[in-house]
């Protein structure tokens, strides 16, 4: 991993918690942070715990400030200066790299994330075996301050995205909360392909078995500096949740798979094959180039080895779709309604929803929990790649 400012990566000393702080342009906040830090954990916190400011190169000054902390608080903060490179999420996967703790509490520096939280975000851990601990807005007792109902309108509808788009973020109130706890050997950042401001987001539609908990509290205003929130984040965060969502990239491969079914169909026919032995060939070929893009790309199987067996319960789990295909077409060109390759791309709309579901929940999605228990999927852990 390249240098960082000079700092250099200290190996692992029984440190029970590190707290991650990705800052840019927060001399106004970081000072008063860090101390308020240190005085909570000092007597709420776990007995071993540093502080890791990950600053984006400020020019205002910020990692000169915590360098100074760091001098007070000997053993305890420390300052990773990113002189390339800028973005909140890389500067998270940086820290959490960075970070000497068995766990990981990222949080802003601007006073929105309450310092008091932290704590209980490690003891919640600790208490309940969790992986992830989330500080929520919308558990009970949650909420927030000073917002707009404009704002509060499009919190709430970014969560409604998530939670559509990425099933795993069900299991959570807050999937958009930037500040929350991880075990560290839980992440994989090799794994990570982060956009924008919310990496929890992509922890937890990635981490399958890890056991989540959640912590209430109330965001804040900030206490000084300015927001960073603007159109570039909204847009950011729709694209990511895009990317991670399964029914995104199913219909995607579908639809290349349905014109490789119709291509085939239609060169079959054309050769003076009858017409269900050209439908069948080309319900197959577009089933298996759908299986192994859904492999390599929607579901990114990580199952060590087993694919023939996959590709058997594809089709098992497809055969709904592929009989709903043939009828359709069969029907609709028997009555005269459609021609061959109209009725047969019909077929194939009709035939979308049944695959999707069994495939998500038979093939790719069944039982993960156990299977990794069992070896069956190879486990996430802490990566010592570089990442650039």
């Amino acid at each position: 991993m390249p240098q960082a400012g000079g700092d250099e990566r200290l190996e692992d000393n029984n440190i029970e918690l590190t707290v991650v702080v990705p800052t840019y342009n927060e001399a106004e906040n970081i000072g008063a942070l860090i101390d308020r830090l240190i005085e909570i954990l000092d007597r709420e916190g776990p007995q071993t715990y540093e502080v890791l400011v990950v600053d984006d190169n400020s020019p205002d000054g910020t990692c000169l400030i915590v360098r100074e902390k760091a001098m007070e608080y000997p053993g305890k903060v420390r300052c990773l200066l990113r002189r390339r490179g800028r973005g909140l999420a890389t500067a998270i996967m940086r820290g959490i790299y960075w970070a000497r703790g068995r766990y990981v509490v990222v949080m802003d520096a601007d006073f929105q994330h309450p310092p008091e939280i932290v704590p209980k975000l490690y003891w919640k851990a600790v208490s309940t075996g969790a992986d992830i601990v989330v500080a929520s807005r919308y558990r009970p007792g949650g909420g927030v301050e000073g917002w707009s109902r404009m704002r509060k309108l499009m919190s709430k509808t970014a969560n409604l995205i998530a939670r559509i788009l990425v099933p795993n973020t069900r299991k959570v109130t807050d999937p958009m909360s930037g500040f929350f706890l991880v075990r560290k050997d839980i992440v994989n950042l090799s794994d990570l392909r982060p956009r924008g401001y919310k990496i929890l987001m992509e922890i937890i539609a990635k981490a399958y078995s890890a056991r989540i908990e959640e912590v209430a509290y109330t965001f804040r205003n900030r206490a000084g500096g300015k927001s960073k929130l603007g159109l570039k984040t909204i847009v950011d965060f729709l694209l990511h949740a895009l990317s991670l969502s399964p029914l995104v990239k199913f219909s995607l491969v579908g639809l290349l798979g349905a014109l490789i079914n119709l291509g085939v169909m239609s060169g079959v026919l054309m050769t003076g094959a009858p017409l269900d032995v050209a439908s069948i060939l080309g319900i197959e070929t577009g089933l298996l180039f759908n299986f192994f893009l859904h492999e390599a790309w929607t579901f990114q199987t990580k199952m060590k080895g087993g694919w023939k067996s996959r590709l058997i319960g594809y089709h098992l789990a497809s055969s709904g779709g592929m009989i709903t295909n043939y009828l359709v077409m069969k029907g609709l060109t028997l009555a005269g309604i459609a021609t061959a390759l109209t009725g047969q791309a019909a077929g194939i709309i009709a035939g979308f929803g049944v695959n999707y579901a069994l495939s998500q929940s038979k093939v790719w999605g069944v039982d993960v929990i156990e299977r990794i228990k069992a070896g069956e999927i190879r486990k996430t852990g802490r990566t010592d790649k570089e990442m650039h």
